[in-house]
Formats: C-alpha cells, structure tokens, sequence
C-alpha cells in the first residue's frame, strides 16, 4: 500500500475515487427523508474533507497553504462584512448546518473560497493561455458555481436571506471577490493544473445541479 501511494498516479486515482464516494454519499443523505437530519449538519465536513485531499494532491505544499491562508483571509472578511453590515453581498445569515461561526460567519465559508478559486483555476489553466482571459473565466466559473449553490443552501438552512429571492447584488460582489483571488493565484503564480482539482470541480457541480432537482 504504501508503495501505491508514492506513485503519484496511483495516489490521485486513489484520491478521485475517495472524492466520488463521499459525493455519492452526501447527495443521497440530501435526498433521503430519513438521512437528510443527519447528514446536514455534517456538512461542512464534506469541504473539510475536499481541502485535505487538495493537500494532499497539491504538487507545491507551500504554495497551496499560503493562497489557502489569503483565500480564508479575503473571503471570510468579505463575508464578516456582509454578514455584519450588509455592505457585500446583502441582508443574508448564516444558520448552523455548516458548523462552528466566528462573526456570524461559518469558519468552513473561508475555506470554501479557497477551494472554488484553486478547482477553477485549474479547470481554466488547462485551456487558455492569456493571464487576464484566465482571470475572467475562472472568476465566472466560481460565479456559476455560487448560482447552483444558492437554491441547495436556502433550502437546506446554510444560510437564509431577509427576501423572496437571492439579491443580483450577491452574485456582483461574489464575481468581484472571485476576480481579486483569481486575480492574485495568477498573479503570484500559485495556481496549477491538477486531475484532483478538476475532480473536484466536477463533482461539486454535478452535486449541486443534482441537488436542485430535489
């Protein structure tokens, strides 16, 4: 076993395959009347789990824990302010699905941006070339995900907005934030093409898109 593991082949076949497990998993505890109770609150552990396996997939440890760190730090404050003030994204609340909250914001949300930004930017690299066309796509990328995300989290208590519907002011402020952090993994050379990222991306739009048939 351990020899199959130092095979980097070997480890992110391992990797892809623990990714669509606990995806599986997680959509049919969503859709099940008697698991949905259970599985909500763990939540957060689903994205837990989906950083560690980047870290471990990651080819440059360094350079994924430092934009890991600047992601957190960007998108947690961005979110500590909307939450507080309203000024970014709108009138929204976290509720308790998602686990532990420091300023009304559930800690995994600062991870959550890292993860959407580095999946992107690795789908993205992988076919354009211009720095600023990569920028662009991927921020939009991140958008589009964010779009799938919001009927999934309303209804299953991530987060709740003060209205009848999703403000378009969120989505400006979310493209926004998404274009500064893509703006600097590119910038500082820190994104990279990688199978498991792509995975992820994958399965989690797959997952949410399932999700709002439900």
């Amino acid at each position: 076993m351990t020899d199959f593991l130092k095979n980097k082949n070997h480890r992110d076949s391992l990797l892809q395959a623990f990714l669509i497990i606990i995806y599986i998993v997680g959509a049919v505890g969503f859709v099940l009347p008697e698991l949905k109770a259970e599985f909500l609150p763990l939540s957060g552990g689903v994205l837990y789990l989906s950083s560690f396996v980047m870290v471990i997939a990651s080819k440059k440890k360094t350079d994924f824990f430092l934009f890991m760190t600047i992601a957190f730090v960007v998108g947690f404050g961005a979110e500590a302010i909307g939450v507080n003030t309203g000024y970014l994204f709108g009138d929204y609340a976290y509720g308790t699905n998602l686990g532990p909250k420091f300023l009304g914001v559930s800690l995994v949300i600062g991870i959550l941006w890292g993860v959407l930004a580095l999946v992107s930017a690795s789908f993205v690299k992988r076919f354009v070339k211009s720095m600023g066309l990569k920028i662009i796509l991927s921020s939009l990328l991140m958008l589009g995900i964010d779009v799938l995300m919001e009927p999934v989290a309303i209804k299953s208590g991530f987060w709740t907005w003060n209205g009848a519907s999703v403000p378009l002011y969120n989505y400006v402020c979310w493209f926004l934030v998404a274009l500064f952090l893509q703006w600097v993994l590119f910038k500082l050379k820190k994104a990279e093409t990688n199978k498991v990222y792509d995975t992820l991306l994958v399965l989690m739009v797959l997952f949410f898109s399932f999700l709002n048939l439900y």
